[in-house]
């Protein structure tokens, strides 16, 4: 296997955290959004999403759980997709319940 220093393998990086992962978060995202909760849930919402794609790497792959920086990486993957779902999502609601805003 191909392993970097910083993320392991980028064949199980590139599947696990930013396609899964990312799909979980803008999920995540959206359905924050579409319940007009605020954008600081999401915060809270992309630790146990970061969790997740950390352990499925470690389950499924071998990849070291406790690992800081790949840790980093995938919450920081998961709040910026969760941030762009919730505002386009935000913005979709928003037009649609206050048309003269626009």
């Amino acid at each position: 296997m191909s392993e970097t220093f910083l993320i392991g393998d980028p064949r199980v990086f590139i599947g696990v955290t930013l396609v899964l992962g990312g799909l979980a978060s803008f999920a995540s995202g959206r359905a924050v959004a579409l319940t007009w909760r605020p954008l600081w849930l999401l915060a809270l919402y992309g630790l146990p999403l970061a969790f997740a794609m950390r352990f499925l790497q470690w389950s499924l792959f071998g990849e070291p759980l406790a690992a800081p920086f790949p840790a980093l990486i995938a919450y920081g993957w998961s709040l910026a997709i969760q941030g762009l779902s919730w505002r386009a999502t935000h913005g979709a609601l928003v037009r649609r319940q206050y048309p003269w805003l626009t």
